[in-house]
């Protein structure tokens, strides 16, 4: 029976309590003084470790046919969707290797019986061919091989050959439709802030860590990047150690967004239908969490500690941003104004992912040597479990539209870039060897059949 993240963060928070009702409670060590120090934070308090690699859960065995055709758009649509269902965590991908022998041309058909007898579960067909000089086909083709011969998906595309990329995981995404019944998230791309000389720039790239592009003057200094509508991004400049300044950006040109603020903007976020915006605005050695319109007007203060910055919309519509002060105990996620995170961490980088088992808020925290965790709990902040632990310093988490994948920064097997986490079988892979900060993940504007 498949484990979903209802039952292991529910199994979670049982652990969690049983833990904490089993540790020792040790007496705080006095200080020179005489007065008793602050207790070291318990780790327990941040829920067991998920992710153990005990209960390997059979995956279900998935056929993607190869290719022989030499044409380079074939290449790259089928190399794109098998690539795609890799990252997914989600099947046991039969080996090219392993084939029968066989056509696998656009127009040949498929030998069932032949890859059923390799315990195929389910078959998958992608192929293209040029149509013209401007132009390829693309095919897609699923079957279950529970419910007859007749293909469950099938479709064929037009497309430009510049987009025979993003074909590819709008295929994808289909056929996990076709699959699942959830549509995947893979026609979707990732911007982020990274290091570069002595300033940074902002980036994109698509959702498989493919088409790596500076977005940003290298001599300015452009942090905190969140995607708006239409594929435009929003970010904070610095020119020369000014303040920084809320920018949106599109086709190629930046354009500041006018603000009724002089100070600096630490940070923006946008909810689901980008008719609200959320700023951290600096001011009198503290940061307010502001909240508006996108257009920057009627902007009203929601916060109340003394510190509060990264602003984050769930998909229900409730704020989660990182705040503090001496009274609430260090750095903490909030949600709506209140304290959800374990007192005695600093916490930070929270997000939202719109799972098939309700909205979760996954955030990191800081755990020693330097180095930060993941963990996640419902969107009240409650039945937390960990998703990192001992595997370096994982940092600022981004879900997937499907809510199936969590993708973010880690210093892990001496390999440091981003890293994609299943949310369904919790296997991890390096997608990219880029580093930074602010990692926001987004659909690509476009078709969606």
């Amino acid at each position: 029976m498949r484990l979903t993240l209802a039952t292991i963060l529910a199994s979670a928070l049982l652990l969690c309590g049983s833990a904490m009702a089993q540790a020792p409670t040790a007496a705080p060590p006095a200080t020179p003084g005489g007065t008793p120090a602050t207790p070291a934070p318990n780790e327990n308090d941040l829920g067991p470790f998920v992710v153990t690699g005990v209960h390997q859960e059979r995956l279900p065995r998935i056929a993607i046919l190869p290719s022989l055709s030499p044409d380079l758009e074939d290449v790259i649509v089928r190399g794109v969707v098998r690539r795609d269902f890799e990252l997914t965590g989600m099947y046991d991908l039969i080996s090219d290797d392993k084939a029968p022998a066989g056509m696998y041309g656009f127009t040949d058909p498929v030998d069932i019986d032949a890859w059923r007898k390799l315990g195929a579960e389910a078959i998958v067909k992608v192929a293209a061919r040029a149509q013209g000089k401007d132009q390829i086909e693309v095919f897609g083709l699923a079957y279950f091989l529970n419910t007859g011969k007749d293909p469950v998906y099938e479709k064929k595309l037009l497309v430009k050959k510049s987009d025979a990329r993003i074909t590819a995981h709008r295929i994808t995404d289909a056929l996990l439709g076709a699959l699942t019944g959830r549509p995947g998230g893979f026609a979707s791309q990732f911007t982020c802030s990274g290091k570069w000389g002595r300033n940074r720039r902002i980036f994109r790239m698509d959702s498989d860590g493919n088409g790596l592009t500076p977005l940003t003057d290298q001599a300015d200094t452009a942090i905190a990047p969140v995607w708006a509508a239409n594929g435009t991004i929003l970010y904070l400049l610095s020119k020369n150690y000014s303040p920084f300044a809320l920018m949106s950006l599109a086709g190629g040109a930046s354009q500041p967004v006018k603000l009724p603020f002089s100070t600096s903007i630490y940070a923006a976020a946008l909810n689901k239908d980008f008719s609200k915006l959320a700023l951290a605005v600096s001011g009198n050695s503290k940061s307010v969490i502001y909240v508006g319109n996108p257009d920057g007007s009627g902007m009203n203060k929601v916060s109340q500690s003394e510190l509060a910055t990264r602003p984050v919309f769930s998909p229900s519509g409730k704020l989660a941003w990182v705040g503090g002060d001496q009274k609430q105990g260090g750095q903490r996620i909030f949600v709506d104004g209140k304290a959800i995170s374990p007192s005695g961490f600093s916490a930070g980088a929270p997000t939202f992912c719109d799972t098939e088992d309700g909205v979760r808020l996954v955030y990191s925290v800081a755990v020693g040597n330097n180095s930060q965790d993941l963990v996640m709990a419902d969107e009240r902040g409650q039945m937390i479990g960990r998703l990192t632990q001992g595997q370096g310093s994982n940092t600022y988490p981004a879900c997937s539209l499907d809510g199936r994948l969590l993708a973010f920064f880690s210093t892990r097997n001496k390999s440091p870039g981003i890293y994609m986490m299943s949310l369904k079988s919790f296997r991890t892979q390096q997608i990219s060897t880029q580093v930074g900060e602010s990692l926001s993940w987004a659909a690509i504007p476009g078709p969606t059949k």
